[in-house]
């Protein structure tokens, strides 16, 4: 009698469980000790382990970094300007997209001034869409083309040159509509964009190569800037780094990005105009239609000044005759400083001295002022293609790099 009032109480407990869904754990085998593999911490470890990139500080070597933002913040152009600067220097770029056409992506590599034969093209067909017109889907995917793509183009660029010139860089543009969706998955679905990201993140680090994803934005008003990424949250927390863009309302043909989220380094955002370099249709009323570059502006470091830069740029300005309330845009006195020296450089075939730059300025700047301008000039030396010399007493000279 007890044993049965026993069996009865267990099985009303087992079946309360189920409906709370939790049921009886399924037991598993236990793998074996010598199957585990550690690593130690070692004194060693310590000279050996450093963070490199291919453009500091937006393309760290080996890693997943998302480029977010709506139509007309440039994304695509920014990393094509990247792809040209690396190329300069021997480094070579695999490029997927659903967004551009082929000849488009090619053109603008040459025209920015990157180097023959080190950009290679993958061109995607768009398959499915979604309710606002973005592909979601096409005849490459990820999890079956992109490491195959991925050995193809390594094999090509080491063969070109001599030395190789080898593959570093991945732009996948979308990385939503380059991706086959299984059933139950979704890119609005955060486990499904987390083994994503996973799968991605260990091609990024088998093949050394630092993968560049593109992703869309969402329009309205949302509670986080990084929330108008359109899809699951996972899309900005899951890479080691990621960005959203937008366009700068203070100043036209202007953008400004900001770090979403980042296990490298402090949060920082930063200023980018676009620039053509073809034409694809003249216009004789309107505006023609062009493939742009870009040309990075000052990079402001640490929390609240980068987020104070983001909304002053993002924010709507006041419409022509109206008060701005000191909201005015003028570039910064860094700013200034590099295109002044940028087109003194260009204008002469001598060394410009930093006395020649005030002189034309009107105006001495601090030695922190010159510090900064000259951080932005060696970040980007392929846009503003300055270099540096010393001349006598250790007079910083800046010159035109060929």
């Amino acid at each position: 009698m007890i044993e049965n009032l026993r069996a009865a109480e267990e099985a009303g407990l087992e079946k309360e469980r189920l409906k709370r869904g939790v049921g009886t754990p399924i037991p598993q085998p236990i793998a074996s000790p010598d199957s585990i593999t550690l690593e130690f911490a070692m004194a060693k470890d310590t000279a050996t382990v450093r963070l490199s990139y291919l453009v500091d500080p937006y393309l760290p070597s080996a890693c997943v970094v998302g480029f977010f933002g709506r139509g007309g913040s440039a994304k695509s152009s920014f990393l094509a300007s990247l792809a040209a600067q690396i190329s300069d220097v021997g480094a070579s770029t695999l490029w997927v997209s659903v967004e551009e056409p082929t000849d488009w992506i090619k053109v603008r590599h040459m025209k920015i001034g990157g180097v023959e034969r080190t950009l290679a093209v993958v061109k995607a067909v768009a398959s499915k869409t979604d309710a606002h017109g973005r592909v979601i889907g096409s005849n490459f995917n990820v999890y079956e083309h992109l490491e195959p793509a991925i050995i193809a183009a390594k094999g090509e660029f080491d063969s070109t040159y001599i030395p190789p010139k080898p593959l570093r860089l991945v732009v996948l543009d979308t990385a939503v509509g380059l991706t086959t969706w299984a059933k139950g998955e979704s890119p609005n679905d955060d486990a499904s964009v987390k083994r994503l990201l996973g799968y991605l993140q260990a091609l990024a680090e088998k093949h050394g190569v630092t993968i560049a994803i593109i992703g869309h934005s969402n329009k309205g008003k949302h509670d986080h800037f990084a929330d108008t990424v359109a899809g699951a949250s996972a899309w900005t927390n899951s890479p080691r780094l990621s960005f959203v863009h937008a366009r700068d309302r203070r100043e036209e043909f202007a953008c400004v990005m900001l770090v979403a989220k980042s296990n490298l380094t402090q949060r920082f955002a930063a200023t980018y105009t676009t620039e053509p370099v073809h034409t694809l249709h003249e216009r004789d009323e309107g505006a023609d239609s062009v493939l742009c570059q870009t040309r990075f502006g000052e990079v402001v470091w640490g929390e609240e000044e980068a987020s104070e830069l983001f909304h002053s740029a993002t924010k709507p300005q006041p419409a022509e005759g109206e008060e701005s309330g000191g909201g005015d845009h003028r570039p910064s006195v860094v700013s200034q400083m590099v295109t002044l020296v940028s087109q003194m450089v260009e204008a002469t075939s001598e060394p410009v001295t930093r006395d020649c730059v005030e002189a034309k300025a009107g105006r001495t700047f601090s030695r922190r002022e010159w510090g900064k301008a000259d951080d932005m000039l060696a970040m980007t030396p392929f846009v503003y293609k300055v270099g540096f010399a010393t001349g006598p007493q250790n007079r910083r000279l800046y010159a035109k790099l060929p």
